[in-house]
């Protein structure tokens, strides 16, 4: 699907310094006009898009839920505990259910069409060309860590931004005779932060990246919390090493309900995400490999000022290599030519090629030749 080819010198550059750790916390990246009213004007209010990601990102935790998506039958495993025999969520032909922490992942080796998008994983059940475990000499390998945006949900293959960024990068790098750029796409659609780090740690790592991506979006916080919910009463999530510190601190106990954990859980949902975060950081650096968060909108979905700031704070204190805040991608533009539906903030293939073409730029400026930063004690730098 790509041409093998290099990455320019300066980006070899720059992910040297990456991993040196001299680049600041945070890049100012993104243009500082928030041009919201247009993109609100007819499309769903606040509180449906809040109702509609609720449920399309929490499927199974809260009873009585009515957002459409089939949920599956709970069974017994051998265990003792409840299980899923059926996926939970709205991707069924897509979906393989695991019974662990991830709940869900991406079938391998599919070829079908779902929801009017034709749909390919490869082996390893990501939505992306096939690659060798080994990573190929003269090659640059960026790990993508993220959910359904990153997957590219509602679009046919090829189209999501991440494939896009991809032919861009390594048309660029290969006209400057440098390494070929590969991007590997581990996300997978309702995935929340701490199940996307467990899913790239379980297979991500053997492929040898150069540098991950990881993707966050607005709705982050609080979704670790509102996960295990439905996890916990099932056996699962005790066990994850990001979680079981908050667990205890929360006096949780296994044998519960979704709403006792629910009761428990909610003071400490900054927690968990925070937890997450920092384990993500912390064996990035032990590899030696350094870790870009990036903040990605939702068409029509007003980013909040607030949480939009909180986010940022997080993900620069919890050490990240670099930020990358692409939250106003689509200001001023018309979220009708965008969205994939009237329905659905997830971007069409034109959305998509908005954030890879900013996301390129903004790898493309970062400065080079910066000295160290010092550090503050979560081991992020300082802007």
């Amino acid at each position: 699907m790509l041409h093998r080819s290099a990455l320019i010198p300066q980006l070899l550059a720059t992910m040297a310094l990456l991993a040196w750790g001299l680049l600041p916390g945070e890049l100012a990246l993104g243009r500082p006009t928030r041009i919201r009213d247009a993109l609100c004007s007819d499309l769903l209010s606040k509180a449906d898009y809040e109702r509609m990601e609720r449920g399309y990102y929490e499927q199974i935790l809260d009873a009585g839920r009515q957002l459409g998506a089939p949920v599956g039958q709970p069974t017994t495993s051998r265990n003792g505990w409840a299980h899923l025999d059926t996926p939970p969520f709205d991707a069924g032909p897509l979906a393989l259910v695991v019974n662990d922490v991830r709940e869900f992942v991406l079938k391998p080796s599919l070829s079908i069409i779902h929801d009017g998008a034709t749909w390919s994983t490869n082996e390893r059940g990501m939505r992306d060309r096939s690659y060798p475990t080994s990573k190929p000499p003269h090659t640059f390998r960026i790990a993508f860590v993220g959910d359904s945006i990153g997957a590219g949900w509602g679009v046919d293959d090829g189209k999501g931004f991440e494939p896009t960024l991809e032919r861009l990068m390594d048309e660029r790098s290969r006209k400057a005779g440098g390494q070929a750029v590969e991007i590997l796409n581990f996300a997978v659609p309702g995935h929340g932060p701490g199940q996307r780090w467990e899913h790239f740690t379980r297979v991500g790592w053997a492929f040898e990246p150069d540098l991950v991506l990881y993707e966050a979006t607005q709705a982050d916080m609080g979704w670790d919390e509102r996960r295990l919910r439905g996890l916990l009463p099932r056996g699962i999530g005790w066990d994850v090493s990001f979680y079981r510190e908050i667990l205890a601190r929360a006096k949780a106990q296994p044998g519960g309900t979704m709403e006792s954990y629910k009761n428990v859980l909610k003071p400490f949902r900054g927690d968990f995400l925070t937890s997450v975060y920092r384990s993500v950081t912390a064996e990035c650096r032990t590899r030696g490999v350094p870790c870009i968060w990036l903040l990605v909108p939702r068409v029509g979905k007003p980013t909040d000022p607030e949480e939009r700031r909180k986010l940022i704070a997080l993900a620069r204190e919890t050490g990240f290599s670099a930020i990358i805040d692409l939250s106003d991608a689509y200001d001023g533009l018309d979220p009708h030519e965008l969205a994939i539906g009237p329905n659905d903030y997830h971007p069409n293939a034109d959305g998509h090629a908005q954030l890879a073409h900013r996301l390129d730029e903004a790898l493309r400026q970062w400065p080079l030749g910066r000295q160290p930063e010092p550090t503050n004690p979560g081991g992020g730098h300082r802007p």
